[in-house]
């Protein structure tokens, strides 16, 4: 009968230490998965000058168009973080407008607008990010890593005139600008696992082309499965005539603060 009450104290004991087990933390930097939703309606500008599509353009997307910040369309996001290795895919767009009697002229896609013309514009960037991470440096909470990926920006522009007399005439174009990324990425966790942080920097130049991107993401857990994420991030095409496109230069700048909810398992 003595062996009941050995029992019980042991089972005790072992429910207690279950019980004290979270706080302690598990060793080693544990696998997640996160799936999300995002909104990032970034600030705009930029430019064409020359040849796209076999067509003239010469525009300056603030300076001609006055391009604001119109709306923004949820994206989604899906990451892994492991212990040496990890990797992101993301997807969003936001569209921009602008209606401005333009002081210069402005070509898209062939179609003139001579100084003194109102234009109407909108403006469309889609974006699709993939980025993998090989860990180097890494504990239980923090690592840091080396970034391989692609960005790929799609912009979608049209301008349309609105004469007091006369018909309007109308353009559009489309340009696509898939760019690899390469780059250093460092996160931390703390507080088991309540608070994500994570920065990253890219830089890629070829001839003369540059592209950088930089951010940094805090992801809050109230529960252990479902957080708030706010994040700040910032782009930059420079593609001079004669780098990569002999007859078009191009150069386009985002940056903006973007909010997101995230589901992690």
């Amino acid at each position: 009968m003595r062996i009941l009450p050995l029992a019980l104290s042991l089972c005790s004991t072992m429910a207690f230490a279950q019980l004290g087990a979270p706080n302690a933390g598990p060793a080693g930097f544990q696998r997640t998965w996160s799936l999300g939703f995002q909104s990032y309606g970034p600030t705009l500008s930029g430019h064409f000058q020359g040849t796209q599509d076999g067509q003239p353009i010469a525009v300056d997307l603030e300076g001609d168009l006055g391009l604001g910040k119109d709306k923004t369309t949820p994206g989604f996001f899906l990451d892994y973080q492991g212990p040496r290795f990890a990797f992101q895919l993301s997807q969003g767009s936001a569209e921009y407008r602008g209606d401005r009697i333009v002081s210069r002229t402005v070509t898209v896609d062939g179609t003139s607008y001579t100084a003194g013309t109102r234009v109407v514009s909108h403006l469309k960037l889609a974006s699709v990010d993939g980025v993998w991470t090989i860990k180097f440096l890494q504990d239980a909470d923090t690592w840091l890593g080396f970034d391989l990926g692609m960005q790929a920006w799609t912009v979608d522009l049209d301008a349309t005139s609105a004469p007091a007399v006369g018909a309007p005439s109308r353009s559009d174009i489309r340009v696509t600008a898939p760019v690899p990324q390469i780059g250093l990425s460092g996160g931390s966790r703390g507080y088991n696992g309540a608070v994500e942080a994570k920065a990253y920097v890219h830089f890629l130049g070829y001839k003369s082309a540059k592209y950088t991107l930089y951010g940094a993401d805090l992801r809050i857990y109230p529960v252990s499965w479902f957080g708030l994420r706010a994040f700040y991030e910032g782009g930059r095409l420079d593609v001079p005539k004669g780098s990569i496109k002999d007859d078009l230069d191009l150069e386009l700048d985002r940056k903006g603060v973007g909010l997101g909810a995230v589901v992690r398992f």
